[in-house]
C-alpha cells in the first residue's frame, strides 16, 4: 500500500510560516486538531513544527507570543513521495523518532502523513 492510497480525497492542508509566532501555530493546530504543521518561508518548505516542539519551547521558557516558529521547528524535514510504500514510511518514522512526515510531489506539499494514518491503514488488524 502506498502513501497516496491513504490520501485519495482532497483535503485542506494547514501550514505555518517561519516568522509567525508559536502562539499562532499552536492556535491553528488546536483549532484544526492536527499534531503538526509544515513550515514555509514564502513558497519553500523549510521545516515542520509539532506538538513536541511546542512542548519543548514551553519547557524551555520561550514566550509563545513573541517566539517565531523558526526557533523551534525541525528544519529541512525528511519528506515522503505519494508513491512511497507505507512500510517505508513507518520505518522512516521509527528511525527518525517522528510521528509526522510531509508528503511532497514535484516539489509541492500535497499532504502530511501521521502515525495515526499508518495505524488506521492496517484495517484494524493486529
Amino acid at each position: 500500500m502506498k502513501v497516496s492510497d491513504l490520501h485519495q480525497h482532497p483535503h485542506q492542508l494547514f501550514t505555518a510560516q517561519a516568522e509567525e509566532t508559536l502562539d499562532e501555530a499552536a492556535d491553528r493546530m488546536n483549532w484544526h486538531q492536527v499534531g503538526a504543521l509544515p513550515v514555509f518561508e514564502g513558497q519553500q518548505l523549510v521545516g515542520i513544527i509539532t506538538e513536541r516542539d511546542l512542548t519543548a519551547a514551553l519547557a524551555e521558557g520561550a514566550d509563545p507570543a513573541g517566539t517565531p516558529v523558526s526557533d523551534y521547528m525541525t528544519p529541512a524535514p525528511t519528506v515522503l513521495g505519494p508513491d512511497s510504500e507505507l512500510a517505508e514510511a513507518a520505518h522512516k518514522m521509527l528511525e527518525l523518532g517522528v510521528r509526522h512526515l510531509p508528503v511532497v510531489k514535484s516539489g509541492r506539499l500535497v499532504g502530511v502523513l501521521s502515525i495515526r494514518d499508518l495505524l488506521g491503514a492496517d484495517g484494524g488488524r493486529g
